[in-house]
């Protein structure tokens, strides 16, 4: 098996955020921190948005972001934009999906941009079910509480959450 990739997209999205609450400084930065340990990249323009790059390019830009904000909230708002600026529906045909294909939806969703951390679902009943996201840091927990709260919110059809949180992951259960 290759390794791991993401989209351009996704490491643009984490700059555009930095750039927007930090300014041209906090764009440069963001580009120092990530080339800190190797140069991955010298300018923002040098991340196409459709083309695919190793994981560590996400990470290593999601923890700069983290580090330049330094604001639990700023990071947990960084993931709410994150998920506004992805494009993703809940809706069929005939209407809203139902539950089941409605979390496998936000399990496939949350794999295609955010590949660092392992995310799966149980089904618990017909109407309830449990997302897991493992392979996270509490540094990082309020960017994945943010992506998934906000892609809860464009769903609608959820009618209770509850979320526990350990030192590796988050677990949301949801019933609809």
């Amino acid at each position: 098996m290759g390794e791991t990739m993401v989209k351009g997209n996704s490491v643009r999205l984490i700059i555009d955020y930095v750039t927007k609450k930090r300014g041209v400084e906090g764009l440069h930065k963001i580009i120092d921190l990530v080339n800190e340990k190797e140069i991955l990249f010298t300018k923002e323009s040098d991340i196409k948005n459709d083309e695919n790059y190793p994981v560590k390019y996400f990470t290593r830009t999601l923890n700069a972001a983290i580090k330049l904000l330094d604001n639990e909230s700023l990071v947990k708002e960084m993931g709410k934009y994150f998920g506004e600026n992805i494009s993703m529906s809940f809706k069929g045909v005939t209407g809203r999906y139902p539950p089941r294909k409605s979390v496998q939806y936000m399990v496939i969703y949350a794999r295609e941009n955010l590949p660092v951390f392992h995310t799966g679902y149980r089904t618990i009943s017909e109407n309830s079910y449990w997302i897991k996201v493992t392979r996270i840091n509490k540094k990082i927990y309020p960017f994945i509480d943010g992506f998934f709260t906000h892609m809860f919110e464009v769903h609608g059809g959820i009618i209770d959450i509850k979320k526990s949180v350990s030192d590796d992951s988050v677990k949301y259960v949801l019933k609809f």
